[in-house]
């Protein structure tokens, strides 16, 4: 069986480490001490688009300022650290910045859509770092397989997954407005995936890869497939037996370490 040397906890994961603690460290403060200073946090869009404060869109879109929210983000973003941990620090921020930036603007063109089409006024949207997180959750967190641990009334499994699914339903169940959020990060995520295409490649590795048995391995592995997946905190006994087993590929052999 593989074992992780580690990779608890926030190992080998900064970013999401800052975004753990420095957004939800603010969130507490502002609405606990500094409740004067929320107006500033409020994601009001007609604000930013009769009076044109830009401004509204980057604060509105750095804190939660609901603390359920808060702590219904915070434990996602615990989560996804794995990707962190596979993609990498740098292309891990390229891809939450860029779905950050595109997000904003097209929940901007969704809310006049909106108010076009359906005469639906939507004047202040949830403030939070919330559509990278959906975008991270859905396709991502949903594509990675989980261990069933017990199974309820002889039907129903629950995996080590579960609380995180449960914990995504209900941000995103938590107002009218979380769908706008949620649809305007997940197509950020896909435009900003097709932008740059060795980010996508990065993100979206070959599926069809993984529904085919491991072959006979053709050439060793190098060191540096080694330490690129060593640098996510597994030992080198771990890396090699992985890479052993996916036929020296990286991605496959992220996959099933981070499984065990």
């Amino acid at each position: 069986m593989l074992t992780s040397t580690g990779s608890s906890g926030l190992y080998k994961a900064p970013v999401s480490k800052g975004l753990l603690l420095v957004p939800s460290a603010l969130s507490v403060l502002l609405v606990l001490l500094f409740h004067h200073y929320l107006s500033f946090f409020q994601y009001n869009v007609q604000e930013v688009k009769e009076d044109f404060q830009i401004w509204r869109i980057v604060l509105g879109r750095i804190i939660c300022l609901d603390l359920k929210d808060t702590l219904c983000s915070s434990m996602l973003i615990y989560n996804f650290r794995i990707f962190e941990r596979r993609y990498g620090s740098r292309k891990f921020t390229s891809f939450l910045l860029g779905t950050w930036i595109l997000s904003a603007l097209l929940e901007c063109v969704l809310v006049e859509a909106l108010r076009h089409a359906f005469g639906v006024a939507v004047n202040r949207l949830p403030s939070g770092f919330l559509a990278p997180i959906f975008a991270l959750f859905v396709p991502f967190y949903c594509s990675i397989p989980g261990v069933q641990v017990t199974v309820v009334f002889g039907h129903f499994p629950v995996s080590n997954k579960t609380l995180v699914y449960i914990v995504g339903l209900q941000l995103l169940t938590s107002s009218p407005s979380m769908s706008i959020i949620a649809s305007s990060g997940l197509v950020g995520m896909l435009n900003w995936s097709r932008l740059f295409t060795p980010l996508r490649h990065g993100l979206f590795p070959n599926v069809a890869a993984n529904q085919h048995p491991a072959q006979e391995v053709r050439h060793p592995a190098t060191e540096e497939q080694i330490a690129q997946l060593m640098e996510m905190g597994f030992s080198r006994a771990d890396v090699l037996e992985a890479l052993r087993s996916s036929n020296n590929d990286v991605n496959m052999a992220s996959n099933i370490l981070l499984q065990h």
